[in-house]
């Protein structure tokens, strides 16, 4: 029980989200998240910094 990740799907959504992806991009990627704890390299839709979520 103490292994349990901090951060799931919905964090991972809101998070991306919240850095300007759009929702199909950060639905996928929050997905990728959820299965295998890493996003991958992104850029967000508005200033193209890039991103990368990992556990």
């Amino acid at each position: 029980m103490g292994n349990t990740p901090k951060h799931g799907w919905t964090w991972a959504y809101q998070k991306l989200r919240g850095l300007h992806c759009s929702r199909l991009t950060a639905l996928y990627r929050a997905t990728l998240y959820a299965v295998r704890g890493d996003t991958g390299t992104l850029t967000s839709g508005d200033n193209w910094q890039k991103i990368r979520l990992r556990r």
